[in-house]
């Protein structure tokens, strides 16, 4: 999963805390995931569990894809082995 698509779920599920239990959740302090996840914990919500799910799981295999870039070296793009 990449980090965009990573963040776009965590957002996602402060968005349902949010509606749930009526709360604000500030996405611009430090340790975000982990206030997270202990509220979503605390909620019986079934949607919220099942972002939580989907927050843990692997990323999928990117067999036949191309490359991916691990940097940039002097403007160039260096490519995973």
């Amino acid at each position: 999963m990449s980090q965009r698509e990573y963040m776009q779920r965590l957002v996602e599920l402060k968005r349902a805390l949010e509606k749930e239990m009526g709360i604000t959740i500030d996405m611009e302090r430090y340790g975000v995931e982990a206030r997270l996840r202990r509220l979503a914990q605390a909620c019986d919500d079934p949607a919220v569990r099942e972002l939580v799910a989907r927050l843990d799981q692997p990323a999928p295999d990117t067999d036949g894809a191309s490359p991916r870039i691990r940097g940039y070296y002097r403007g160039r793009p260096i490519y995973e082995k």
